[in-house]
C-alpha cells in the first residue's frame, strides 16, 4: 500500500517510519528496498483486503495522476469483507489498474461490488498481448470520426478481448506510450475500440467531466457504421 495513518493522517512509507492500516488499524511496516516501490506491508500476515495485488510502479505512475485523497479508499462490503478501491472519485466512480493475472470470478466480483468502475489493464505483462492487438487492427477497418480511428472489434479476437470485453464495462488497455486503448462497454458481442490520450482521460476524471461515448447505430457490414458521438 501506498498510504498508511500515522497520528490520523496518510502517510507515505519511509525508512524506518510507522503506522497502521486504514482499513482494519492493523500495524503496517515501511518497505524501502531498492527493487520495488516504496510501500507499507502488514505486520506479520496478509493484505487484509484478498483483491488486493502488490503494487508496481505502474500502479503507482498511473496512481499519481489523481488526488492522493482518492487513492486507496477502503470500504466493506455486505459481509463486512474490506475492500480498497486503487482510484475512488468524490462522485463514486472508481478506477481499478491491473497489472498480475486474475481470475473472471473475482474480476466479476469487483465489478458487481464497486458498480461504477473503469478498468485499466497492464497490457505489457504478456508481450503476445501487443502482437495480437497489432494484428487484429490491421485486419479491421476503422471509421475515421472527429479525427480518430474507431474499430470495431469482437471479443474471441484476442486474448485480451476474451477475458475483458464481455465485461459489460469501460476498459482501457495501456501498452505504454501516451494514449489508452479504450474498449467501450457496448452491449452484444462488438465492441468499439479507439486511442485516448492517457493525459484527456486522466484529466476529464479529475473534473467528473464524461468520457467520449462512441455509439453506433445498426450495423450493415464489418467495420462500417453509421455513427455519433455524444
Amino acid at each position: 500500500m501506498r498510504f498508511a495513518l500515522l497520528n490520523d493522517q496518510r502517510v507515505e512509507a519511509k525508512p524506518g517510519a510507522k503506522g497502521v492500516c486504514p482499513g482494519c488499524n492493523a500495524e503496517m511496516l515501511a518497505r524501502c528496498g531498492t527493487k520495488k516501490v516504496w510501500h507499507w506491508a502488514h505486520k506479520g500476515r496478509r493484505h487484509c483486503d484478498h483483491w488486493w495485488e502488490n503494487e508496481t510502479e505502474w500502479h503507482r505512475d498511473w496512481k499519481n495522476r489523481f488526488a492522493t485523497d482518492w487513492q486507496e479508499v477502503p470500504a466493506r462490503d455486505g459481509t463486512g469483507d474490506l475492500h480498497i478501491a486503487d482510484i475512488k472519485t468524490p462522485y463514486g466512480l472508481v478506477i481499478e489498474f491491473q497489472h498480475s493475472a486474475i481470475k473472471p470470478d473475482e474480476v466479476e466480483k469487483r465489478t458487481n461490488f464497486y458498480g461504477q468502475v473503469i478498468w485499466i489493464i497492464d497490457g505489457t505483462r504478456r508481450p503476445t498481448d501487443l502482437i495480437q492487438y497489432e494484428r487484429m487492427l490491421s485486419e479491421n477497418y476503422p471509421e475515421r470520426f472527429d479525427g480518430v480511428d474507431i474499430y470495431t472489434v469482437y471479443c474471441d479476437e484476442t486474448r485480451l478481448l476474451k477475458e475483458w470485453g464481455s465485461l459489460g464495462k469501460i476498459v482501457g488497455f495501456d501498452f505504454g506510450g501516451d494514449n489508452l486503448c479504450l474498449l467501450t462497454a457496448a452491449q452484444g458481442r462488438s465492441r468499439y475500440l479507439f486511442d485516448f490520450p492517457k493525459v484527456e482521460f486522466a484529466k476529464l476524471i479529475r473534473e467528473s467531466s464524461p468520457l467520449p461515448v462512441v455509439q453506433f447505430a445498426k450495423p450493415v457490414q464489418r467495420g462500417f457504421h453509421r455513427r455519433r458521438r455524444f
